[in-house]
């Protein structure tokens, strides 16, 4: 563990138990600070290179408790960048990142996708990759999802997640947006989840998870109560006749592997788990094994 890291965890751990509201308040505002853009890897440069851009002006969610936009002020919008490949009349698969991550981090898959005939959707999230914005929520993901899910003719011939991308991407099928396939890869069951993973990684003491998750909710988004019933995955999940693939490594130390296990048995009738070993959080993305598990899952018959 870097020295940084630990001192941090020292700090929240004092902090909670001699300052519990200060240790809340520092930790909610750690919560939403996503840091510095991951850059493009090396080896997905060629795709990220090759991709068509576009942008949508995206209005953040992110509010104060006063109910304005700590980063750009009420009304204001920040620019989210967007890619494409593959022939454009073709049927359109979407990608959705992680936390931290970009979309040319799908680099391999989406040259298997395009190989396959099929045209690829993919965005940096606010606070990702080109786009603009210091901060980034499951609602920004739902309403950018939206609008290029809007933008298209025919229904997602799938949709693809990674990390914190399958919660929003699995929240916007339970909602409404339509897909014949969904893949979640290395992924979230809940908001819920989000939090805890992060009151163990800061050190924040284990009996001030209830108020932590409300401070996080009221720092974030106090325009939206309901923020930890409606991102769950376990509770809301996705649609029952969309075939779904949950990929997961068993030695993840991002996301636990129980996570895929439990969101496998609530889609129990509609859905697979393919579990690898020695793969970890992101290095699943580019395995061979696990890209041709997922064209495998693009191509099987719907009644599998």
């Amino acid at each position: 563990m870097p020295q940084t890291q630990r001192v941090a965890r020292a700090t929240f751990r004092a902090l909670g138990r001699t300052a519990p509201p200060l240790a809340l308040a520092l930790g909610a505002a750690t919560y939403w600070q996503v840091g510095p853009p991951a850059p493009v890897r090396l080896a997905d440069q060629p795709v990220h290179d090759s991709a068509r851009r576009g942008s949508l002006a995206h209005r953040p969610t992110f509010r104060s408790p006063a109910g304005q936009d700590r980063q750009h002020g009420p009304g204001r919008t920040v620019p989210v960048a967007t890619y494409a490949w593959g022939d454009p009349g073709a049927p359109a698969v979407l990608l959705v990142h992680g936390w931290r991550s970009r979309a040319s981090a799908f680099g391999r898959i989406i040259e298997d996708l395009t190989g396959a005939g099929l045209r690829v959707v993919a965005y940096d999230a606010p606070a990702h990759g080109a786009s603009g914005g210091r901060r980034r929520s499951g609602l920004d993901d739902l309403d950018i999802i939206r609008r290029l899910s809007d933008a298209e003719d025919a229904p997602w011939a799938a949709v693809v997640g990674h990390s914190l991308g399958v919660l929003a991407a699995g929240v916007a099928l339970h909602e409404g947006v339509r897909a014949e396939r969904f893949t979640g890869i290395s992924g979230l069951t809940s908001v819920r989840a989000t939090t805890d993973g992060f009151i163990r990684a800061a050190g924040i003491p284990w009996d001030l998870r209830d108020r932590f998750a409300t401070a996080v909710q009221r720092y974030g988004l106090p325009g939206h109560p309901d923020i930890y019933e409606r991102f769950d995955l376990l509770t809301r999940a996705v649609p029952a006749p969309i075939p779904t693939l949950w990929v997961h490594d068993a030695g993840d130390r991002m996301n636990p592997h129980v996570l895929s296990e439990r969101l496998h048995d609530v889609h129990a009738a509609s859905s697979e788990l393919f579990t690898t070993t020695g793969l970890g959080h992101n290095k699943i993305l580019g395995d061979p094994a696990v890209r041709t598990r997922i064209l495998d899952h693009l191509a099987a018959p719907a009644s599998a």
